[in-house]
């Protein structure tokens, strides 16, 4: 009958020993996954900081550009008049330029480049509250990983004296000749 016990708790033992390596491998591959995640996410804020700076010197480059059309064209006016700053033509240009400089020749301050910070930081925001996200599920899965790692010692150490303790009944069981 002893053997019987020992062969169940055995049993038993070895059962829960696997349904623990199990679930640390679960575990470990949602720990894959979600750094793949992590590591596609950080790709995706790169390109979407890339892309933003680049549309920002895309127009900054244009916005350059109609600034010096726009000096050449004064300078076009000031030459015609004769150098005359009150002609009507040569007052339009300076009018003009004095629009788009206080409407800044730096695109960001511009109503589209403060809508364009806005998407970007909006963006920004949304993807970091993925990544914590991701970086919170991590550390539960690491916990959960570190607490059944402390229950499989456990379990392997039981079932290691369950084993010396059936060879001792098998030893004390048999029949000692001398």
């Amino acid at each position: 009958m002893g053997y019987a016990i020992f062969t169940a708790r055995k049993l038993m033992l070895t059962n829960r020993v696997n349904q623990i390596q199990m679930r640390i491998m679960q575990l470990s591959q949602q720990q894959q996954t979600l750094s793949d995640n992590a590591g596609r996410l950080e790709r995706a804020m790169a390109n979407t900081r890339n892309l933003f700076s680049n549309i920002g010197n895309a127009f900054q480059m244009g916005l350059t550009m109609q600034q010096q059309a726009m000096n050449a064209s004064l300078m076009k006016s000031i030459q015609d008049s004769g150098g005359d700053m009150n002609n009507t033509a040569v007052q339009n240009a300076l009018a003009s330029m004095g629009s788009m400089l206080n409407g800044g020749a730096n695109f960001m301050s511009t109503p589209m480049g403060l809508g364009l910070t806005l998407m970007n930081q909006s963006i920004e925001a949304m993807n970091e509250s993925k990544m914590r996200q991701i970086k919170e599920m991590e550390n539960q899965i690491e916990l959960e990983r570190k607490s059944l790692e402390t229950q499989l010692a456990a379990a392997q150490k039981e079932l290691e004296s369950v084993e010396k303790a059936e060879e001792k009944a098998i030893d004390r069981a048999a029949p000692k000749f001398a």
